[in-house]
């Protein structure tokens, strides 16, 4: 990852230690913007899901990467963001040599002075029914709900710290030796209590609101 990411921060030591945690622990993909849809930095998850070395993301153009149908828009929903601050949904990545790719994404304004992060989460089938069910009500990019910010008991943190370092369910089931079924129980009761309504904006609450416990 590269360290203009996280460069010239007056933010505070905790964000920034935060995010480097986040790109250096977890395997969904990461990507840190400028106010002009310009990446700066990205996490190893992300060079991958693109296709590109890492040190070929800064400065790319998300734009480059979004369906041509999509990039219609794109000015419109990108200046929206901006104001509300928070953004979720599903995200069509254009994947040279791959094609669409459809994946959870949550983007979050100003987690760093003019530095603003997605990350993107992929296909879980423990939770296809509640993604259906989701996509049937919402548009492909909608600003996120606004919930309240609980804070998460020990094992829900527990849980969503393995979420975001990227295990699936069955995953995390073996990891703590509980059921799927309590894990999607605390992750939906996670979801509740940050306001999410996707796993990638309960992940990106979580990491800035310092409820992942790398450490444990």
């Amino acid at each position: 990852m590269s360290a203009q990411a996280f460069a010239d921060s007056k933010f505070g030591s905790d964000a920034v230690v935060r995010l480097r945690a986040a790109f250096e622990r977890s395997r969904h993909a990461m990507l840190i913007a400028d106010d002009q849809r310009r990446w700066v930095g990205g996490n190893r998850a992300a060079s991958d899901l693109l296709g590109i070395a890492p040190e070929e993301i800064p400065w790319r153009q998300m734009d480059e990467f979004t369906l041509p149908g999509d990039r219609e828009r794109l000015d419109e929903l990108w200046n929206a963001f901006l104001v509300r601050g928070t953004a979720e949904g599903w995200y069509r990545l254009a994947v040279p040599n791959r094609g669409p790719l459809t994946l959870e994404f949550s983007a979050t304004a100003n987690v760093l002075p003019a530095r603003h992060l997605t990350v993107f989460v992929p296909p879980d089938d423990a939770f296809a029914e509640d993604a259906k069910r989701a996509m049937d009500r919402k548009t492909a990019w909608a600003p996120a709900s606004a919930g309240g910010r609980a804070q998460l008991t020990e094992r829900e943190r527990e849980v969503m710290t393995l979420v975001a370092s990227g295990l699936l369910t069955d995953e995390v089931a073996e990891a703590l030796v509980i059921s799927p079924e309590t894990i999607k129980s605390h992750v939906h009761n996670s979801l509740g209590k940050l306001g999410a309504s996707t796993r990638a904006h309960a992940v990106a609450i979580a990491l800035v609101t310092g409820q992942i416990a790398w450490d444990a």
